[in-house]
């Protein structure tokens, strides 16, 4: 009998975490702003598809951005230099 307490306990235990590693937060989804200032609530800097990208923004004196691919590519539209950010600041 102890030895199916533990099992059932071990399987709840990696379901649980299973669970818990699975869920996405909201600012990881592929969100779509509709302008820069909606972006700059959620995201101050903006947000780069790399980190060599976030890398070339600071290094021409803006603020890190975020780097979230995917919110990049939903938003690719704000980044009107090309440069592989969306909305720097």
């Amino acid at each position: 009998m102890n030895k199916t307490r533990l099992t059932a306990a071990s399987v709840l235990a990696a379901v649980t975490a299973t669970l818990a590693v699975g869920v996405t937060a909201p600012a990881d989804a592929a969100t779509k702003f509709a302008n820069c200032t909606a972006m700059h609530k959620v995201y101050k800097h903006g947000v780069a598809k790399s980190s060599t990208a976030a890398a070339k923004q600071v290094r021409q004196g803006y603020g890190r951005p975020a780097v979230k691919p995917k919110v990049y590519w939903a938003n690719v539209k704000s980044d009107r230099d090309k440069d592989g950010t969306a909305c720097e600041a």
